[in-house]
């Protein structure tokens, strides 16, 4: 059993950090820090992708696009997510042409708040970006990260 842990512990600090396994970096941001009740507020979220880096943006060829769904919650109505238009990029190992982004980018969300919501109350609302990435060689396993973002009703 002993055996079994050194070797459990040195495996761990061999493997690289959960941050440094993302391709991309994401921030959330919002239109507004504040919303009235039946307000409508956007939910940005800002990818960019590192360097030498693209992401999918669309699964043409069973690629799996860069996508946001946020948590649905009571006090919150989710509107249409919208994505940019994409650039042409060259999958790796072949010639095929697919859209991808590998300059920042937003997407964006509409949600709108509850007019039943209480004034004061701070929403907090998660979502998932998910993706796949590629640089000039290799295409990565589709992943996912969380994001958060914090509105106040008025």
């Amino acid at each position: 059993m002993r055996a079994f842990l050194v070797a459990l512990a040195f495996t761990q600090t061999l493997l690289p950090k959960p941050s440094t396994l993302q391709h991309i970096t994401v921030e959330p941001l919002t239109s507004a820090a504040t919303v009235a009740k039946g307000g409508v507020v956007t939910l940005w979220a800002d990818v960019t992708p590192k360097p030498n880096i693209h992401v999918y943006a669309t699964d043409k060829e069973g690629f799996t696009p860069v996508s946001l769904v946020v948590t649905p919650q009571p006090r919150v109505t989710i509107g249409k997510v919208k994505y940019p238009a994409a650039e042409s990029g060259i999958t790796p190992g072949s010639d095929i042409v697919v859209p991808v982004y590998t300059k920042s980018f937003r997407v964006a969300d509409p949600i709108t708040v509850a007019a039943s919501a209480k004034s004061g109350d701070v929403l907090t609302i998660v979502g998932l970006i998910t993706y796949q990435a590629c640089d000039d060689r290799v295409c990565y396993p589709t992943v996912s990260m969380p994001i958060t973002w914090a509105v106040t009703v008025k």
